[in-house]
């Protein structure tokens, strides 16, 4: 997932005008904007995108990964990258499980 990418998607999401340079000194909102506007506008979504949306992202990540070790285990599979995922996903969890505890 590329950040800066991401960011700039939301920007134009929140404000379609947000490549567009302000014409105007007017304050009107969809005449383009400045670049400290478009500065300001990124660091709200930066904030935004790192208190909720790649908390979710890494949380989905992990359940997916849970997911997929628990269907090739299941499968009596034994490879060596699956041997080093199970262990780092152990690891993780007895980490959280001493955290919570």
């Amino acid at each position: 997932m590329d950040h800066a990418a991401v960011i700039e998607s939301m920007c134009l999401t929140w404000r379609h005008d947000f490549g567009v340079d302000r014409v105007t000194s007017e304050q009107i909102v969809g005449a383009g904007m400045t670049d400290e506007e478009r500065d300001f506008l990124r660091r709200e979504m930066g904030q935004l995108f790192e208190h909720h949306i790649a908390p979710a992202v890494r949380q989905a990540v992990e359940a997916e990964r849970e997911a997929c070790l628990a269907i090739v285990e299941s499968h009596g599979k034994d490879h060596a990258k699956v041997r080093l995922i199970a262990g780092d996903i152990r690891a993780r969890n007895d980490a959280s499980d001493n955290r919570a505890g």
